[in-house]
């Protein structure tokens, strides 16, 4: 079943290369209580802002797969390589990922276009994890 809201504000830090998909989950997420903030249009600008405020209050992270330069499955690699434990979801409108690479990065798939019952069940469930250790 999926809940409205959620007990506390999930705040989600996202990478979006299309700032009209970003303003979509944006949006949509807003509805149920759900902060996506800070949005970034590339994983250089994510990888700058690493030891940040804005993102020490972040509890998990979104990134699109195709993104410029350094797509979001190297992005994060390179997280966890410098020790990031809270969770990853990666999205795409392209094919997934292999269950083998989302193991190694320890992260979950979504597919765009985004249904919205299934990315807030996915944020219900990661959220609870309790993934804010750095």
């Amino acid at each position: 079943m999926l809940n409205n809201t959620l007990q506390e504000t999930v705040k989600i830090a996202y990478v979006e290369d299309e700032p009209s998909i970003a303003q979509l989950l944006v949006s949509g997420l807003g509805l149920f209580g759900i902060e996506v903030r800070p949005v970034f249009m590339s994983a250089e600008e994510l990888l700058k802002q690493t030891g940040s405020e804005a993102l020490a209050e972040v509890d998990l992270f979104f990134f699109d797969i195709r993104l410029p330069k350094m797509t979001g499955l190297d992005l994060a690699g390179k997280l966890r390589e410098l020790g990031e434990k809270r969770p990853f979801v990666l999205v795409s409108a392209w094919p997934a990922p292999s269950a083998e690479q989302l193991s190694k990065i320890d992260a979950v798939f979504l597919p765009k276009p985004f249904d919205f019952p299934d990315v807030i069940q996915t944020i219900q469930r990661l959220a609870s994890r309790d993934g804010k250790e750095q």
